[in-house]
């Protein structure tokens, strides 16, 4: 039993994770096939076990990556994770098993003790399906445990749109917290607000004619979530959900800004300069004689699928350039320490 008061360990993060699984198509109880994506509630078998863990070591990751995690939490996790030199790629959780020290057992016992730390590894892991960070932070940060970005890579539409969608959905949790009276109200809002907002991003895409790739529709898509029986029972009386939900002001805050350390980024004054050098506009941005606004107006002219110029030069601007509105009207009464602005201006 999880005491709000107390700290929480892995395991009890693993035995309550409401874990999201790819949209597939499933046998129900009389054979019939339906479409939808699965969902566990906890996870208690060694199977589904061993990708629990994959995930949780590339959220472990992620967060090792953000500005606002090193300040205060970087005694943890210390014994889970090597710096270590990565594979090639980072798309297949299997490529960093045999770059990670961890035993199953000794990982379940490990305490943490910071709710702001707990939150976003129950919504990294549990909505994976949207984190394409892992390999995102593997690349523009240049394998290193930093949180300036050293290079540029390329978001295409697909990468572009999860990372709204999970700034939304993992906002949005955290606001429910406070708002939800039982766990499973909480958790039937967070499908609907999942389901709400893959149509809405749909849209985006259709009304704008963006390109996208053929994996991208499934690895949102959700008009429906399968929950079994027993694990809606682990729904109904959710230890993760009793502990997160008395966070304290100061916690929020700090959950907050653990959040948009995720998205928003400092650059390395080597990679601010490389900017300057090769983008078209760079000498006239460095010189003052175009400001970085209209410098962002004038990249955008290639059109909504050419991006390159646009995210070379946004980068200059240290703030989240959002696609759902929901996002800025989540964060407008918050104290935050950075800028949000509309991608479509």
């Amino acid at each position: 039993m999880v005491n709000n008061n107390e700290n929480i360990t892995i395991r009890d993060i693993k035995e309550n994770i409401f874990y999201v699984n790819e949209y597939q198509t499933y046998k129900e109880n009389n054979s019939r096939e339906v479409q939808g994506r699965k969902v566990r509630v906890g996870i208690f078998d060694n199977y589904t076990g061993k990708y629990f863990y994959r995930r949780l070591l590339a959220c472990i990751i992620i967060l090792k990556h953000s500005q606002e995690f090193p300040k205060y939490y970087s005694n943890i996790f210390g014994d889970i994770i090597e710096e270590v030199d990565f594979p090639d790629s980072l798309n297949s959780l299997r490529s960093i098993d045999k770059y990670m020290k961890f035993n199953g057992n000794r990982i379940d016992n490990i305490e943490i003790s910071s709710k702001p730390v707990v939150y976003l590894l129950f919504f990294l892991i549990s909505f994976y399906n949207l984190n394409n960070l892992l390999n995102d932070f593997y690349l523009i940060f240049n394998r290193t445990f930093t949180y300036e970005k050293q290079r540029f890579e390329e978001q295409g539409w697909d990468s572009l749109i999860k990372d709204d969608f999970l700034l939304n959905m993992l906002i949005f949790g955290l606001d429910e917290l406070e708002l939800s009276e039982t766990s499973q109200e909480y958790f039937d809002s967070l499908q609907n607000r999942y389901i709400e907002k893959q149509k809405f991003y749909h849209q985006v895409i259709e009304s704008n004619n963006l390109k996208f790739t053929s994996k991208f529709y499934n690895s949102i898509y959700a008009d429906n979530f399968l929950i079994d029986d027993d694990d809606k029972i682990i729904l109904e009386e959710n230890k993760l959900f009793t502990y997160l939900k008395d966070m304290t002001p100061e916690e929020r805050r700090q959950t907050e800004e653990l959040i948009l350390s995720l998205f928003v980024f400092q650059i390395s004054a080597e990679y601010y300069q490389k900017i300057i050098d090769t983008t078209i506009q760079g000498e006239d941005i460095s010189s003052g004689k175009k400001s970085l606004c209209k410098a962002l107006e004038s990249s955008r002219r290639a059109g909504l699928n050419d991006l390159i110029e646009y995210q070379k030069i946004q980068s200059l601007e240290k703030m989240y350039r959002y696609i759902d509105e929901d996002i800025a009207t989540t964060f407008a009464d918050k104290n935050i320490s950075c800028k949000l602005k509309p991608f479509f201006l």
